[in-house]
């Protein structure tokens, strides 16, 4: 098991050394223990980060929360397809996801960075869409023949 030191501990959770000692001392770091030269924590999980347990009172600490800005999701909706066949009114396929704003649109063009994500189980992400592309949020996107749809989404990545 792969351990690290109260130092190394405080930059990787973002706190200050003195409050991990007291994370330790009230037995919310799990696996702390003392060695001759100072405290060890072990580092779990995939990102490899000291596990803290939750406090009985007062605010959840925000150590482990990692703000970063979701990516811009664009996907064809398939069921729209398959009726613009049988229709003479051809609606909007391509759906862009940018946060809580989803817009239907006929064309979509970008330059900068994107990736075709392709899982074949996915049940319930963007109404079960087998196959999207994710472009980073700052990037400025062109849309053609839209209809803006402002909801709620639920997003994945948080």
């Amino acid at each position: 098991m792969e351990t690290i030191t109260l130092t190394e501990a405080s930059y990787l959770l973002g706190i200050s050394r003195q409050r991990i000692l007291q994370l330790i001392y009230a037995k919310r770091v799990q696996g702390a223990y003392k060695t001759k030269q100072g405290w060890k924590l072990p580092l779990y999980g995939k990102r490899r980060m000291p596990k803290i347990l939750r406090g009985k009172r007062g605010r959840k600490g925000t150590w482990l929360v990692q703000r970063r800005e979701k990516p811009t999701i664009i996907h064809v909706n398939k069921g729209l397809v398959g009726t613009n066949n049988k229709r003479d009114n051809k609606e909007p396929v391509i759906i862009v996801r940018k946060s809580s704003k989803v817009t239907y649109c006929s064309e979509v063009s970008f330059e900068g960075h994107c990736k075709i994500i392709y899982r074949p189980d996915n049940e319930e992400l963007y109404a079960g869409a087998k196959v999207w592309m994710e472009v980073d949020a700052g990037t400025e996107i062109n849309i053609k023949s839209e209809t803006i749809i402002i909801k709620k989404v639920r997003s994945p990545f948080l």
